[in-house]
């Protein structure tokens, strides 16, 4: 099975009306793009969304969605509150051919990612790429980090889902300690100020929120950027509920006191804009929205996830897209523009048993359609 090109992408959409409509390039200037890509198609929302609330106390149930559990909304964008989800539907219409699967994932600027080799900082002394972990997170582990909370002060939390995203371009940022991160423009760093700053925003000269950690008596320390004191990372962990057998925890000595540091920031240095397409990767931090890279700086974290069910072969139809923020802060949806990168994948020969064949529920559906199961099945 291999991933299809744009032209044939191209050649399957204006012969056989596999997207409609069907944009031949990648529009992008001043908006989340959409079009035709190298290996995809960049999809569109339309206005109509169903946003998720809880102003009736209902169940989120699968199998039996109450209607009352969601708002029509029609407008040019939609907030999704903390932590919540919303429903909505694909601009284009799509007609999958009978050797062919699809799947959808969302795009970087709604993810705001990462080139898949850098590092993030955990608690256990480790700093895996993002790669890594999304390889290690598909078989179980989970990755405990640092965060700035609410107090702006130093916490541990969990690291959630680091996944691949797709394709886009980098910046390289580098730092005075001769650290290079490479990331999408749109990405937000924190600063030493507290201000949220993206990417191609950042300045040589720039003071970023900075990690530090230091040995003292035996144990690892923690510098706190709010008041300028270090403190044991074991007694973050544990206020966390993270234990670990790790080095970077297993230090001998006594409990570990809040040592007065000089003030501290990392500073940008260089900005440049890497040439060509990269492989980029997110992860979630529901609990905080941000993370510590291993280059020692605070950055926001990925918060939106695009959930499609895989295209199938000879489905036809509009796209149900389930848009989800687990991020503690509102995230805004834009209508009419990019929203997901379809990825056509053809077999080495037509299935015995099409979606078509099967005369599959969600066949020909339009609008935004909830999750059907059939009486006998549930």
């Amino acid at each position: 099975m291999s991933i299809k090109a744009d032209r044939w992408i191209r050649r399957m959409a204006l012969e056989q009306g596999m997207i409609e409509p069907f944009v031949d390039t990648q529009v992008r200037e001043g908006i989340i793009s959409y079009g035709l890509t190298s290996y995809g198609y960049d999809m569109r929302v339309t206005n109509q969304f169903k946003v998720f609330t809880n102003v009736y106390n209902v169940l989120v149930d699968p199998k039996n969605f109450n209607p009352r559990s969601f708002v029509d909304i029609e407008a040019d964008h939609i907030d999704i509150p903390p932590n919540s989800f919303a429903l909505a539907q694909s601009f284009e219409r799509f007609r999958i051919p009978r050797n062919v699967s699809c799947i959808v994932i969302g795009k970087s600027t709604y993810a705001r990612c990462f080139r898949g080799d850098t590092r993030v900082a955990l608690v256990d002394g480790t700093a895996p790429t993002l790669e890594e972990m999304a390889r290690r997170s598909d078989d179980g582990e989970l990755f405990w980090g640092y965060s700035i909370g609410s107090n702006g002060r130093i916490i541990v939390t969990l690291l959630e889902n680091p996944r691949y995203i797709g394709q886009d371009s980098l910046r390289e940022i580098t730092l005075d300690n001769e650290e290079k991160i490479n990331c999408t423009p749109d990405h937000v760093f924190l600063m030493r100020d507290g201000r949220e700053v993206t990417a191609d925003q950042l300045k040589p000269g720039d003071s970023l929120m900075p990690l530090y950690r230091d040995l003292y008596r035996g144990y690892e320390m923690v510098y706190q950027p709010l008041n300028g004191f270090l403190y044991p990372t074991h007694d973050l962990a544990r206020k966390a509920g993270f234990v670990s057998r790790s080095r970077a925890l297993q230090r001998h000595g006594d409990t570990g006191v809040a040592v007065a540091c000089g003030y501290r920031n990392h500073k940008v240095t260089a900005i440049r804009s890497l040439p060509g397409m990269h492989d980029v990767y997110c992860l979630t931090v529901p609990e905080a929205g941000n993370f510590a890279l291993e280059a020692g700086v605070f950055v926001h974290n990925c918060g939106i996830i695009i959930n499609v069910t895989p295209l199938e072969p000879a489905w036809a139809g509009y796209v149900t897209i389930e848009i989800s923020n687990t991020t503690p802060l509102p995230a805004r949806i834009y209508a009419n523009e990019g929203i997901g990168q379809v990825l056509f994948f053809e077999g080495d020969e037509p299935c015995e048993r099409s979606y078509a064949d099967k005369k599959g529920k969600y066949q020909n559906q339009v609008g935004i359609v909830l999750p059907r199961i059939d009486k006998e099945q549930s």
